[in-house]
């Protein structure tokens, strides 16, 4: 049985107490057994699944969810909720997901050969390895503003085509591995001025492949005294 295994921790609740998953799965009369982690159990069947759990307004807490699905398979996943920090995003055990909405994670875990859209936004890696994810083809990816993610490793994504942020990309981002034979085709780097060798490396994988850039700092001329 596939599952996917997540630690939140509420940071304030100004949002509200609520905290929630969705859902898309496929397979014949699809189910799925959710342990929200404060002792209670529900079971949730459909293609389409959207539910929400209510904590204790107590930030001293932290909860474990299990989300284990009983018959199907999952195709999308997006956990969601207020101000909760995910201390750990596990979908390693659900190996048939092809769409992934994952925010604020300190650590996520995957190993999803299927997986095919990732949208990633990390708080605190020093790298990231998607190595273990070589169908993905579409890629968002951001850091928060004080996230010390030094090295981004794509190589084994071989079917890459769209790389892009969602609004900030770290500063101390030094090192992109793509693979060569990746057919990227789109990369924004809207607001983002990348380390010169990872600008080198996009910049040699796009225009070999009669692809586009969008949101490139353009360079300044040096005005003469």
């Amino acid at each position: 049985m596939e599952k996917i295994i997540i630690h939140i921790r509420p940071i304030n609740w100004s949002q509200g107490d609520v905290y929630g998953i969705q859902l898309r799965l496929s397979g014949c009369s699809p189910t799925v057994r959710i342990d929200w982690g404060d002792g209670t159990v529900k079971t949730y069947c459909g293609n389409t699944i959207e539910e929400s759990h209510i904590y204790p307004k107590d930030e001293s807490l932290s909860f474990i969810i299990t989300a284990t699905v009983m018959s199907g398979s999952i195709d999308y996943v997006n956990p969601t909720g207020g101000d909760c920090s995910y201390e750990l995003l596990d979908f390693s055990k659900a190996p048939s997901i092809r769409e992934i909405v994952a925010q604020c994670c300190q650590t996520v875990i995957l190993d999803n050969p299927n997986l095919e859209k990732l949208s990633l936004t990390i708080n605190l890696a020093d790298s990231y390895d998607l190595s273990r994810c070589p169908n993905l083809r579409f890629l968002e990816f951001q850091c928060e503003y004080d996230c010390e993610c030094h090295i981004l490793d794509l190589s084994e994504c071989h079917k890459l085509e769209s790389f892009s942020n969602r609004g900030y990309m770290s500063p101390m981002l030094r090192k992109i591995t793509i693979a060569n034979d990746a057919p990227l085709k789109y990369f924004d780097m809207t607001g983002h001025n990348l380390y010169p060798s990872c600008r080198e490396a996009i910049h040699r994988i796009v225009e070999r492949n009669g692809g586009v850039i969008v949101g490139e700092f353009e360079e300044e001329e040096e005005e003469e005294e």
